[in-house]
Parts: structure tokens; sequence; C-alpha cells
């Protein structure tokens, strides 16, 4: 089933979804959204995300390029409640180092950022992990 509404940009770029739709895709107050823009077609889609009791951060994890090494620091992530979200990985070089980004829920993490990153790191793939948190 398709809606259709159309709507006013205000001065400060924002829209007011109607309340029709916001019901029949069961958004609510606080919720996370994730903003989709598809520059080509200058289009933009709005897909919800994340409840609102989310603590919502972004990791981006350097690790060697070898096999299991994103397995590795997954395992860990799993093994301390963190809920991976989205992720995309891709090689930087070759046999030598890669990136993965990883937007994960991190309210039910049993340790704190700094040990999450500690042990990630002491597990001897990765080299280096950052945080974003959203807000």
């Amino acid at each position: 089933m398709r809606m259709t509404e159309i709507v006013r940009v205000d001065s400060r770029g924002r829209i007011t979804m109607p309340s029709s739709i916001r019901e029949a895709i069961k958004l609510s107050e606080g919720m996370y959204v994730m903003l989709i823009a598809d520059l080509d077609k200058k289009e933009l889609r709005i897909a919800p995300f994340a409840d609102p009791e989310a603590k919502l951060v972004e990791l981006s994890i350097t690790f060697s390029d070898i096999p299991g090494a994103l397995a590795k620091a997954a395992n860990i992530l799993a093994t301390e409640g963190v809920d991976l979200l989205s992720s995309e990985s891709r090689t930087l070089r070759r046999g030598k180092s890669a990136e993965w980004i990883v937007v994960a829920d991190v309210s039910r993490c049993r340790c704190t950022l700094k040990e999450l990153e500690e042990k990630i790191v002491a597990h001897g793939t990765a080299e280096e992990v950052n945080f974003r948190s959203f807000t």
C-alpha cells in the first residue's frame, strides 16, 4: 500500500509528517529514523530505525585486512551485548588494512565504550576504534 501527502518545508528545513503516515508506519515520539537520499533522483526516503530507548553510536573500526578479522570484532560486540543496526565494510589496502563502520545500539552493552574499544584492540586484529554518538 502506498500513501501520499504533500507538506511544506519550513524556514529551518523541517517538515511535519502527517499523523496518518506516522501511525501507518508506527513512528512514535523520540524514535530514530534513517534518512536515505538518492541524489540522482532527488528523492528522500525516511525509514524507522531504532526505538527511543536506544543509545546509538557509530563505531569506525580499522583492522588488518586478513580473513576473520571483522568476525573477531563482531564476536566481541555480540558478547558484550551490542546490537548492530547497520554496517558497511571495505578494504582500504588489499592485504593490509580494512575499515568497518557500524551503527549500533549500546543501551544493553555490558561495559563502557572505552572498555569495548580496549577489548576490540586487545584481540589483536583491530588497530583503531572510534566512536561517534547520535543525539
